[in-house]
């Protein structure tokens, strides 16, 4: 590997809107607009410092065609400077962050952005038929891109991510109780990191509605819950004999984070803020059927990688796509304490707005090391198509 340390100079996050919530009539584009400068800003730098901006963002539609170039002209960066979309289901904001940090080893780039954006609540339904002559009459059927988005088609007839993940719960015999107290912990954690002033950091978004302007200026979704709301939830993805509810499982939300990445070297150059290191990072497979095993598989290649033990590492998060996968960990992981894991809440009480998430858990990560005063956080997702993915960064 490259002797070049790659830095994360600035990490910049929204509030996390719930769907149809406070951020409802906000589309991508100003989200990572207003994101991406902030973070510039943040970095001690102009626009015309960033060499490259690549952006995560699952549910793409024609509105915004490569986001990533779009953002990178509308926030002031050269017209030289490149910029690339991707979409790698949930872990699109880590994808992101993993390019950039390539091209930084690589030494093609001296500085980059890298973000991820997601507003549930805009997107589009599809009408897939009508441009064969043999469709010209007729009723067409709208598709929903949301629920689409969020089915795997490759397994059985075509099965909701939830119901995926029921599959993980027979694998590793995970009890619908501990799935419920992961729940509730998640929402308390989050709850309390608020009321603390942990998230003063977090980055208010004005939503001009026309008449008026509203601040937002906290997660939505954070709620003051009992393990008796949790438990009197219903299975939503198997009716008989499931364990995973609407509840125990991640919300649906709109979002936007950005993180400006360097080398050491060109950091302490420049005078740009070091905040942490990203010591390592990377994906890996799964099955695809058991897809939320990505998230906690991937941990071991992370920490050898970064030359890091677990019991060095101080916060984990692994996202909550469904509080089964944080079971699915704490059974299958040798040493992973629950007493380290998301600690400030994740997908289950703030929200994953899908191609944001990766990007927001790392900046959560870093502003957690830094006013805790810790050294090591372990950010990982699992994804689905039967993938994980993460980070390892340390704070500097």
């Amino acid at each position: 590997m490259s002797a070049r340390k790659v830095v994360i100079s600035s990490a910049v996050r929204t509030p996390i809107g719930a769907i149809g919530g406070v951020l409802a009539s906000v589309l991508p584009r100003p989200l990572a607009l207003f994101t991406v400068k902030t973070a510039i800003e943040k970095a001690k730098i102009t626009p015309d410092k960033i060499d490259y901006t690549t952006l995560g963002w699952v549910m793409q539609d024609p509105r915004s065609p490569n986001i990533a170039r779009t953002i990178s002209d509308l926030s002031g960066c050269p017209e030289t400077s490149p910029g690339s979309t991707i979409h790698e289901n949930c872990t699109s904001g880590g994808a992101a962050i993993h390019d950039i940090a390539r091209r930084l080893l690589l030494g093609e780039i001296k500085v980059g952005v890298a973000g991820g954006v997601e507003s549930m609540s805009n997107v589009p339904r599809y009408m897939y038929t009508g441009r064969l002559k043999s469709q010209l009459y007729g009723d067409v059927t709208l598709v929903d891109g949301l629920m689409a988005a969020l089915t795997d088609t490759t397994v059985g007839k075509g099965e909701l991510m939830g119901l995926l993940t029921e599959r993980l719960v027979q694998k590793y015999n995970l009890d619908r109780t501990l799935q419920d107290e992961i729940a509730c912990r998640s929402h308390a954690n989050a709850i309390k990191a608020w009321a603390d002033g942990k998230y003063s950091y977090v980055t208010p978004f004005t939503v001009d509605t026309g008449k008026t302007s509203v601040v937002v200026d906290r997660d939505e979704g954070p709620k003051k819950l009992d393990m008796a709301y949790f438990t009197k939830q219903k299975p939503y993805f198997l009716k008989e004999g499931g364990t995973i509810t609407s509840a125990n499982s991640s919300s649906l939300n709109d979002g936007a984070a950005a993180l400006v990445l360097t080398t050491e070297e060109h950091a302490k150059a420049v005078g740009m803020p070091i905040l942490a290191e990203l010591r390592s990072f990377g994906n890996i497979g799964v099955p695809r059927e058991l897809m939320g095993e990505g998230a906690f598989k991937i941990i071991p290649g992370l920490l050898q990688r970064a030359n890091v033990k677990i019991a060095d590492v101080d916060y984990f998060e692994l996202n909550e796509a469904f509080a089964a996968v944080v079971a699915g960990a704490l059974k299958d992981v040798a040493g992973l304490n629950i007493d380290k894991v998301n600690q400030w809440g994740s997908g289950i009480s703030l929200g994953h707005p899908v191609g944001c998430t990766g990007v927001r858990q790392v900046v959560d990560m870093v502003h957690q090391l830094g006013l805790r005063g810790k050294s090591i956080g372990v950010t990982t997702r699992c994804v689905g198509g039967g993938m994980g993915g993460g980070e390892v960064v340390v704070r500097m």
